[in-house]
């Protein structure tokens, strides 16, 4: 139930996958256009730390054609907002709290096993509680743009 509760929140980081750079002229990866992380409902006077992952609606699938390995990044904010309060976020593929993905190129190797299929491609993501546990109840959200490299 999502209302105005002291103390409670809902956030969600909204992750669009954008196509980008191609080392290989005859090769292709495609992505989705969107994938979600929600953090849910929490209470911040009895929450640790949160963390998600997109689950299986992140996924990627290249041609045989490519010859590097795919490489994601994010250049986007790491924050959601509600008003003028923000609330930082981290991104991982390897699991919550892990390092953290890359702002910039080179990006981070996407293990591609398979070709022609769609690979999923858990997108983690943690925030403190250290940082929620101040902030006013509301529902915290943002967009962040991945790039894709290969």
């Amino acid at each position: 139930m999502l209302g105005n509760f002291r103390n409670r929140w809902r956030m969600v980081a909204l992750a669009a996958a954008l196509l980008a750079g191609c080392a290989d002229a005859v090769g292709g990866c495609t992505v989705p256009s969107a994938s979600l992380l929600d953090f849910g409902t929490i209470d911040a006077a009895s929450s640790p730390d949160q963390s998600t992952n997109s689950g299986s609606s992140f996924w990627v699938n290249c041609t045989s054609d490519v010859k590097t390995m795919p490489k994601l990044y994010s250049g986007s904010a790491r924050a959601m907002t509600f008003g003028a309060y923000t609330l930082p976020f981290r991104l991982s593929l390897v699991s919550p709290g892990a390092a953290d993905l890359p702002t910039s190129p080179p990006g981070m190797p996407l293990a591609i096993a398979h070709y022609n299929i769609n690979e999923v491609i858990p997108l983690y993501s943690k925030i403190l509680a250290s940082d929620f546990r101040t902030l006013p109840a509301g529902v915290y959200a943002t967009a962040i743009t991945l790039t894709l490299e290969y």
